[in-house]
């Protein structure tokens, strides 16, 4: 029952944080904290102290790529919370790979928008510059910081969440 409880609490929590993403560009602490602490909650009403353990790893494996991120500029704190929340509902597996769905999830939409506004071989330079720094120091001049496309983030967190959640479901049938 409680991993029923646990997806449905993602799916809500995800689809909040995207509403409240892309009104506003935030994503409410409270959100996320409701989520961490349900998630721990949930992890101990079901399976004692290890559940507990299980659901803190699972936040702590879901925020730690993102909190890089967030620590190098390249991603906002709401989203970092927002993963730490999923990871402790979902566990280690199922946060894992909404993350890293999420960003291909994201990486297309920012491809669409470069496209739309016509800066699509721009935007790739600048993450090709980014990614790899021997290329920054051979092709660009002194101080070349690559043009920025800021992205909401949490609209692509909550198409990942529907879609594991929904493969989980119909796994079961």
């Amino acid at each position: 029952m409680i991993p029923w409880i646990q997806a449905l609490l993602a799916v809500c929590i995800s689809g909040f944080a995207a509403i409240t993403d892309k009104r506003t560009g935030k994503i409410p602490n409270s959100l996320c904290f409701v989520g961490l602490g349900a998630g721990l909650l949930l992890g101990f009403l079901g399976a004692g102290l290890h559940g507990l353990l299980i659901a803190f790893a699972g936040a702590f494996a879901a925020g730690l790529v993102p909190l890089f991120l967030f620590k190098m500029d390249a991603m906002g704190g709401g989203d970092v919370k927002l993963f730490f929340s999923l990871g402790s509902l979902l566990g280690i597996g199922a946060a894992l790979e909404i993350e890293m769905l999420s960003f291909v999830i994201g990486a297309l939409w920012g491809i669409g928008i470069w496209a739309r506004q016509r800066q699509l071989l721009t935007g790739l330079k600048g993450v090709l510059v980014f990614a790899v720094p021997v290329l920054r120091k051979r092709f660009c001049n002194e101080g070349y910081e690559p043009a920025r496309t800021e992205i909401k983030f949490a609209p692509s967190v909550f198409v990942a969440v529907l879609l594991i959640v929904a493969r989980s479901v119909a796994v079961l049938f």
